[in-house]
């Protein structure tokens, strides 16, 4: 599996542009598996959960991995192609319909993110902690935005390289990072 796949591709951004594809690729929790592991994981109908895996696969973001045939029945085995998603939208051609496809896919991961932080204050009201950081108004060229976004990656993907895999005394965990242009302020 690689690091990082940047999602360049009109038709990749728009595969991620739905929530429910980014719970599915969640679900596969850095290893194969199949649409019906996948499935159950998620309490959802098998067939529901199998095409959205078989879109992912078409774009290029999950891969076949392998064919196992027991007692008769094939399973196939899928897994991501890469721990980590980027939308670079300075790499591609910014038309309404990308642009518009960018910002489902923007929304997509927001909600996930508020997902798994609402949901580490109703699993972990006490016990381990949040670490947390905001901040605000800063005044960046797209250029300086750009070297931000890549240095807080850089670090990240630094620190956080071999800790995919659960070892012992740890905990999973959940990190993002954003550089967002906001609204100019009304005076």
């Amino acid at each position: 599996m690689k690091e990082v796949l940047v999602l360049k591709d009109l038709e990749q951004i728009k595969a991620v542009s739905q929530q429910y594809r980014l719970e599915i690729l969640e679900a596969f929790d850095s290893s194969a598996k199949t649409a019906k592991q996948i499935a159950e994981a998620m309490h959802e109908p098998h067939g529901r959960v199998n095409y959205h895996i078989k879109m992912l696969e078409k774009v290029g973001i999950i891969e076949f991995v392998e064919e196992v045939i027991k007692f008769g029945v094939v399973e196939k085995y899928y897994a991501p192609v890469a721990y980590k998603l980027i939308i670079d939208s300075s790499a591609v051609t910014l038309d309404d319909e990308m642009n518009d496809s960018i910002s489902k896919a923007s929304l997509a991961f927001f909600e996930t993110i508020s997902r798994e932080f609402y949901d580490s204050i109703e699993h972990f009201s006490s016990g381990p902690s949040r670490k947390i950081s905001y901040s605000t108004d800063y005044y960046l060229t797209e250029e300086e935005a750009k070297e931000l976004y890549d240095q807080l990656n850089q670090v990240a993907d630094s620190y956080l390289k071999g800790k995919e895999q659960p070892r012992e005394g740890t905990h999973r965990h959940f990190a993002a990072h954003m550089v967002v242009p906001l609204p100019p302020k009304e005076s």
